[in-house]
């Protein structure tokens, strides 16, 4: 279940921006529209085919408004389900994770139900999606918090009747400094060794052999100081994202002016767009 061992920082993509101009630039692009970005697998970037993708997303998003969200924000998704009577199924809880670019782009709420821990990966732009709804819009300190699994479970627990919390226009969005304590080991995986910031007590509530065993485990620590493995494996170019900002909205002004939809795609509730 190791998908990765160093969790991302935003910190450590540099990007120029003393010779582009950077008016009406979403600053937090990279975290609420990570779908439209470089896949980071490099010998998959090609410039036409990530186009037509992005053409193909922004045409699905006029069917289904997808709000601004990012991990850490409560989310409730209705979608079709020829199972219940109502034909539709309602889930709602935090988002903790967001993977994949492009149509294949996916994110997954957690939520404690009766007890038991339940985890449902969505596909943003499956088209029995109905309805996306953001009922706490915020951020935590990992883009990734997978450890909730391993976590108590007041930390995952929300009501489904929990109602939508307003956030306001041109205000950044909150960062939520919650830390989480985890229940006693054995985990999913050694949190001890991978270095998240919303973990309390992960190296506290390992195990003595598992302490002992760090020093004999291949740990990739060196990989958070190697600036090309961290460009190579979620860097973006800013000229690539103004560019792509920009797609975005020639798409919007032209089918508005056509009056196809009225539907803002690009939003940001920080810069107030």
């Amino acid at each position: 279940m190791f998908r990765r061992l160093i969790p991302r920082n935003p910190a450590l993509i540099t990007r120029c921006t003393h010779t582009i101009k950077t008016d009406n630039h979403v600053a937090e692009f990279p975290l609420s529209y990570p779908e439209f970005l470089h896949s980071p697998v490099q010998n998959r970037r090609v410039a036409l085919y990530e186009k037509l993708v992005r053409a193909d997303m922004l045409e699905r998003r006029l069917n289904v408004d997808v709000p601004e969200f990012y991990v850490g924000s409560v989310l409730a998704v209705t979608s079709s389900d020829p199972n219940m009577n109502n034909r539709q199924n309602r889930f709602l809880g935090i988002c903790v994770r967001r993977h994949k670019t492009g149509l294949h782009h996916t994110f997954t709420l957690r939520n404690v139900v009766n007890g038991l821990g339940v985890e449902v990966m969505y596909d943003l732009y499956n088209p029995t999606i109905r309805k996306i709804e953001t009922i706490k819009l915020e951020r935590r300190l990992d883009d990734d918090l997978s450890y909730l699994i391993d976590a108590l479970p007041e930390y995952s627990t929300f009501d489904f009747n929990l109602e939508p919390i307003s956030h306001p226009v041109g205000t950044p969005v909150p960062i939520n400094p919650l830390k989480v304590k985890l229940r006693p080991p054995p985990w999913s995986q050694r949190w001890d060794m991978i270095p998240f910031n919303g973990i309390e007590n992960a190296w506290e509530m390992a195990t003595p052999r598992a302490k002992r065993k760090v020093k004999r485990t291949r740990v990739n620590d060196y990989f958070q100081y190697d600036l090309l493995w961290q460009y190579r494996r979620e860097g973006q170019d800013l000229e690539n994202e103004l560019r792509i900002q920009d797609e975005i909205r020639e798409f919007e002004e032209d089918r508005q002016s056509k009056g196809a939809t009225k539907r803002k795609i690009l939003r940001s509730a920080a810069s107030a767009l």
